[in-house]
């Protein structure tokens, strides 16, 4: 039985014990507001630094078009949402590898199973603290970030050409990015449940070097298919379960700057949720998660 009480306090538990959940999103938009005090502006020709658009004749500098203008706002906040998404996936990946692994290191795990406490409820919470909390928080900080961003683009640029092109708050356009992101997040983290599930039960198992375990494996199967079998089903596999929410997605291309309306957006991210793919990787993650909660249950490195 999974009581939401304990599983919440195991949450604040992995906050506690693990900072850099927390600490890396607020460095990360310290970095991008100092980048956005001492780069470059949004210029529309390439000069100032950020480009989000095609080359726009020096006669319209002054006068914007207003989708144009939306869409390169839209632009550059979103690209502050990706980039510290980027590097919670990179904080994320070397969490699950130690989570369970470092309660072992350390003992404290023959702390944690003298209360009562499941093991069920302990996996639960690292996997939600990875895939659900932390995304959040990322997500809030980002918000916070692209208000103060479009602010310090503005204080700097105002009155020049450039500040024709500096929004510093469109709500509206601001609350369909965060929209956006609110469902695509979620999606993107469905499509690799089946990653999260592998690095969870690589910690569980791993004695030490779980990195290694966690990599060598694949790398092992890539180099025997190739050198014996001379094929590349595993590496086509591999490539489809990275990058292939993006491709279900089939997000048109083009170099039209105007912000796509919400519907058409959600359309596209909801063919993640409607693909066999996907669903097939949530049982694979399921099972995934049983073998961990097995497997932390019963095992003894004493």
């Amino acid at each position: 039985m999974i009581h939401a009480n304990k599983v919440l306090m195991l949450i604040r538990r992995e906050f506690w014990e693990n900072r850099s959940l927390w600490i890396t999103p607020l460095v990360i938009s310290g970095v991008l507001l100092i980048s956005a005090a001492f780069s470059g502006g949004p210029g529309p020709d390439g000069h100032g630094g950020l480009h989000f658009g095609p080359e726009v004749p020096p006669d319209a500098l002054l006068n914007p078009d207003a989708a144009k203008r939306d869409g390169i706002y839209a632009g550059y906040i979103g690209v502050l949402t990706v980039v510290q998404l980027a590097v919670l996936g990179i904080v994320v990946f070397f969490y699950l590898l130690d989570c369970l692994m470092s309660e072992r290191k350390d003992r404290s795990i023959l702390f944690w199973k003298s209360l009562p406490v499941s093991d069920s409820e302990v996996v639960l919470s690292k996997a939600l603290t990875a895939l659900v909390v932390a995304p959040l928080i990322v997500l809030a900080v980002s918000a916070v970030t692209q208000i103060l961003f479009g602010a310090i683009l503005w204080l700097r640029f105002h009155g020049s050409p450039l500040g024709a092109w500096v929004t510093v708050w469109n709500p509206l356009t601001w609350l369909k990015v965060q929209a956006g992101s609110l469902v695509l997040v979620p999606a993107v983290i469905v499509w690799y449940l089946p990653l999260a599930g592998y690095l969870l039960l690589v910690s569980v198992w791993a004695r030490k070097n779980a990195f290694l375990w966690a990599v060598l494996p694949p790398v092992a199967v890539l180099l025997i298919e190739g050198m014996i079998l001379q094929s590349h089903n595993f590496a086509d596999f591999l490539g489809r379960r990275f990058a292939g929410a993006f491709f279900v997605m089939k997000f048109p291309e083009g170099n039209d700057d105007t912000v796509p309306s919400l519907a058409e957006f959600l359309s596209h991210v909801a063919r993640v949720f409607t693909h066999y793919e996907t669903w097939l990787g949530v049982l694979v993650a399921a099972a995934f998660l049983v073998a961990v909660i097995r497997i932390r249950r019963y095992r003894d490195d004493s």
